[in-house]
């Protein structure tokens, strides 16, 4: 399920997922990566998102009909990993919800310095090229903080949008026949390794 659906649901489920208890240090390897997953529904009220389909060092598991639960878990994984880890530079990838919250996240913490994010289907995306992302619909507005509006706010911080053209999640101007029927929103590479430290701008494909 896509963000669309999250905006249908009363944010009240219970949160039943959260990121695996790090019982000691997570290793200083250089770089470092967090990944962010996007909506689910899995059963009546479930909406446990644990980022297992992302591939990187740290998943980040939160209850995805709560954005600001996904926002404080991913805000405390960073700065535990930043004071265990100082040197290591940190990539940040986010897919569909998790994209949003990704791109709120960087626009407050512009400051952080040595990381960047990798965009997926973000709904917060700005036009240029194609339309704005869903978040920019005046419905969605009600979502509230942090999905709600579209910018592109991300100061000197390398940040890569990778939007495929048919995705109305990242594009409203697609329509919603690729995100239902021809796999736009899942055609994307999850793997945080193969993306640049140093990427920025729009792949729109």
């Amino acid at each position: 399920m896509a963000l669309l659906a999250a905006m249908l649901l009363a944010l009240g489920f219970p949160a039943i997922a959260g990121s695996a208890a790090q019982a000691q240090a997570d290793p200083c390897t250089g770089t470092w990566s967090i990944v962010m997953g996007g909506f689910t529904l899995a059963g009546p009220g479930v909406t446990g998102e644990t980022s297992a389909y992302l591939i990187g060092d740290q998943p980040v598991g939160y209850n995805s009909a709560d954005p600001m639960s996904g926002y404080n878990e991913l805000n405390r994984l960073f700065w535990l990993h930043r004071s265990q880890c100082p040197a290591d530079h940190i990539k940040i990838v986010g897919h569909s919800e998790g994209a949003g919250i990704v791109h709120a996240w960087v626009t407050n913490n512009q400051g952080a310095g040595n990381y960047n994010a990798v965009l997926l289907a973000d709904p917060k995306r700005d036009a240029g090229p194609g339309g704005p992302g869903l978040s920019s619909t005046p419905g969605n507005q009600l979502i509230g903080y942090p999905l709600a509006g579209t910018d592109n706010w991300f100061g000197g911080v390398p940040v890569l949008e990778v939007c495929n053209h048919d995705d109305e999640i990242c594009d409203t101007s697609a329509g919603w026949y690729g995100y239902l029927f021809a796999g736009a929103h899942s055609r994307y590479d999850f793997n945080a390794y193969d993306y640049s430290n140093t990427a920025s701008g729009v792949w729109y494909r």
